[in-house]
């Protein structure tokens, strides 16, 4: 079959098709029209408005009075509220250190010693000097006792007599001197033996024996782990809502689920360059041997709390032009309840709220296009 045999079958089809469509018009047979709203479109529109919503267990909250708890959160790590470094009170050759990091001490213990020769040396010589003071200071005051006497019988002259008091007031000092001498003397051998100061750990081991070292050399550094707290970085807004002595739950690292005790001490008056937030530090009141420096913790603090309120989860408050509302469930519909937002708790979680009823189920999940009126099924949790 040709090109052209083709293209002249076609145009004949076309036109008996639009021969016969121009009959069946001029016939009144052709097809009626829809009426408006009757047609399957608008059917089906219709059924789908009165499907009713499925909703499960999960999308519906039932009100029922219940305490209420505002909580503030923190993150910190922990250090020992007691914590020190050891150092020299004299200068001197370390003669030994008996400790090592990780030995627990107990406070008045030997930690480390000085070589003494020096410091007894001098010891003996202040005892020499306040010997003889003393012994000068028993000859003056004797001397002047006897002239005294002599000046009574017109004997010594009055100038004498002065001259040997001022010589036995200053004896006398001599020996107060001399007394003063040998006790720093004496100080400083006792400080030749390095003693814990407390009870604790040690930390770090800063010096070792035969070192020299001055007045104040670094000798080891000293923790009391059993006794820490929790330094913690916090934003602005939750720390105006804390204060001094409020109670806390802290769970440390390597512990578990375990829960110690602690309250907040100290709250820095400014806060961090470059972050902004503000140092809060929380005391572990609960001692424990196991407790150590650097341990990760989180913690939480009670900072208002409300028992017997209604609330609701803060996505069942809606809002439109009327204000702010809920849907609630009743029978087999939704319906419109005006609410009233006392305030936000848990973290803005949950609304306190006015105007509802102990009882009543309303959507609680973050549903569009819902409306009051509209029919609802409640689907069993599977």
């Amino acid at each position: 079959m040709t090109r052209q045999r083709k293209l002249l079958l076609a145009t004949v089809g076309a036109l008996v098709v639009l021969a016969g469509g121009a009959f069946a018009w001029k016939s009144g047979k052709g097809p009626v029209p829809a009426a408006a709203g009757t047609g399957p479109a608008t059917a089906t529109a219709a059924a789908a408005a009165e499907r009713p919503i499925e909703l499960i267990p999960a999308e519906l909250y039932t009100i029922a009075p219940r305490g209420l708890v505002d909580v503030v959160r923190f993150t910190g790590t922990t250090q020992p509220i007691d914590q020190t470094i050891v150092k020299a009170r004299v200068a001197g050759r370390l003669a030994e250190v008996l400790v090592r990091e990780g030995d627990r001490v107990t406070k008045g213990q030997l930690l480390a010693r000085f070589e003494a020769n020096e410091l007894q040396a001098r010891v003996n010589e202040r005892q020499s000097a306040v010997d003889a003071a003393r012994a000068d200071a028993r000859w003056t005051a004797r001397d002047y006792s006897d002239k005294q006497q002599l000046a009574t019988r017109n004997i010594v002259s009055q100038s004498a007599l002065d001259a040997s008091r001022a010589t036995a007031e200053n004896k006398a000092s001599m020996v107060s001197v001399a007394e003063a001498q040998l006790e720093i003397a004496r100080k400083n051998l006792a400080d030749a033996e390095v003693l814990a100061p407390f009870d604790g750990v040690v930390g770090e081991r800063l010096a070792n024996q035969g070192e020299s070292l001055p007045i104040d050399g670094k000798i080891l550094a000293l923790l009391d782990t059993s006794h820490v707290e929790v330094a913690a970085q916090m934003p602005a807004a939750d720390v105006v809502r804390l204060r001094i002595d409020q109670p806390a739950l802290v769970t440390l690292e390597g512990f578990g689920e375990r829960e110690f005790k602690g309250r907040i001490t100290r709250i820095s008056p400014t806060t961090q360059a470059g972050s902004r937030s503000i140092p809060v530090y929380v005391e572990i009141v609960d001692r424990h041997e196991a407790l150590r420096g650097g341990l990760f913790a989180t913690g939480a603090v009670v900072v208002a709390e409300k028992g017997h309120a209604l609330a609701v989860p803060i996505v069942s408050v809606r809002k439109d032009d009327q204000g702010e509302f809920v849907l609630a469930v009743e029978g087999d519909r939704l319906v419109r309840k005006p609410v009233g937002v006392v305030r936000t708790w848990s973290r803005g979680e949950l609304a306190e709220v006015k105007g509802l009823e102990s009882g009543m189920t309303v959507i609680a999940a973050p549903l569009p296009g819902l409306r009051a009126g509209q029919p609802v099924k409640l689907l069993q949790a599977r």
